[in-house]
């Protein structure tokens, strides 16, 4: 009879446990379904380029990196190049795929359309790729841009033997601020377009409220920025700091920046303080920067957290004691002031001199920076300060 119970009892636990393996075996299969079924990527980027020949070499004539922006790609060469068979390699995001297919050879002596297809297939983002055989420009006046998505974005025109070519030198901190949602036109943006320049049209750069969320991301305002070289977009909320990639390949030799400026300081001046949250801090002033930079490249482009200390720069010329003007002073060609600074190599010749040799293999890049608050970067600087940039050159020898 003992035994016909501990039976019983054995059978009664098997049929609770089978209940219960029922109970959550739908649970079980759901989560298991969840695992094996994580969303597809939904982005679709190109993120390096690498330009090789039609026999899958990397091109020597090629100077330095091809710059990646948002929808463009630019690889800068020397004359010599053979642009009718040239085969780019391209990495983009995990999962996507290109076409043309990354490594076809193709007829690079006009630019080239590649669409990238997110790897969930939901997204499409269209890229011209071109390789410039000309020089950088070294003579900026802020007359042309264009409004491809919700900012502007600056470019130079450059003549060539084959007609005047469009060259996409210029990068800004737009991109990022057009993910706060803040901006409502293009000329709502920190970096813009403006009438008011020195001759003609002018830039125009402004420290700006990120808004809620800005906030929420601990990244409380935007400076105005514009500069050579380009922004990576897709690490502006991780790493901002390195989301700012300064300068292009350069084979001469600058020795005198100038320009003009007017600079008007804004109110309360925003720290982002230890918490990471939106402080102000009564007396702090604001001020605004202007310089240029001349460093070595081999080891790849110089980011927001070195582009001014650095052990490969090679000479830098920057504007000093910025003077401030009011801010009910309406902005004419009168109020601009003149600036003329002298690259300075002796600071930097023991560290990275400079050597004509690496200088004519365009080892070197060339930035030059403009920006509303100069301690932005950090996402410090005053609400409306204002910098207003026109008639700059880089003189070279």
């Amino acid at each position: 009879m003992k035994n016909c119970i501990f039976v019983a009892e054995r059978m009664d636990v098997k049929l609770k446990c089978m209940k219960k393996l029922f109970l959550y075996l739908p649970l079980l299969l759901l989560g298991t379904s969840c695992i094996q079924e994580e969303p597809l990527n939904a982005e679709a980027d190109i993120l390096t380029c690498v330009v090789k020949n039609e026999q899958g070499k990397v091109d020597i004539n090629i100077k330095g990196d091809a710059l990646v922006s948002n929808t463009r790609v630019m690889a800068l060469a020397l004359p010599r190049i053979n642009l009718k068979k040239l085969a780019p390699e391209f990495t983009i995001t995990p999962g996507a795929t290109i076409e043309p297919a990354s490594g076809t050879v193709l007829d690079f002596s006009q630019p080239q359309k590649y669409t990238v297809t997110s790897q969930d297939g939901n997204w499409e983002k269209v890229y011209m790729v071109s390789v410039d055989t000309s020089e950088i420009t070294t003579n900026y006046q802020f007359e042309l841009y264009e409004t491809p998505k919700k900012y502007e974005v600056f470019y130079e025109e450059v003549p060539t033997e084959a007609g005047t070519i469009k060259q996409y030198i210029w990068a800004s901190g737009n991109p990022g601020f057009a993910l706060t949602g803040v901006a409502s036109s293009p000329k709502e943006f920190p970096t813009i377009s403006v009438d008011e320049g020195y001759q003609g049209k002018g830039l125009k750069l402004v420290t700006k409220s990120t808004g809620l969320f800005g906030e929420t991301v601990k990244m409380p305002i935007a400076a105005g920025n514009l500069f050579i070289g380009s922004f990576d977009v897709g690490n502006a909320m991780k790493e901002p700091l390195k989301a700012t990639l300064f300068g292009l390949p350069f084979g001469k030799k600058p020795v005198k920046f100038k320009g003009r400026y007017v600079y008007k300081r804004g109110a309360p001046f925003i720290i982002k303080n230890s918490s990471g949250d939106k402080q102000e801090v009564p007396g702090r002033e604001d001020i605004g920067d202007i310089y240029a930079v001349l460093y070595d490249a081999e080891n790849g482009s110089l980011n927001g957290e070195n582009v001014l200390s650095s052990d490969r720069i090679i000479a830098l010329a920057r504007v000093d004691n910025m003077k401030v003007t009011d801010a009910n002073t309406p902005v004419s060609s009168e109020v601009y002031e003149k600036f003329e600074i002298s690259f300075d190599y002796d600071s930097y010749r023991g560290t990275c001199p400079f050597v004509e040799e690496k200088s004519k293999a365009y080892r070197y890049n060339l930035a030059v920076v403009f920006t509303s608050s100069r301690d932005g970067a950090y996402f410090a600087g005053a609400l409306g300060s204002t910098l207003y940039v026109d008639d700059v050159e880089v003189i070279c020898e």
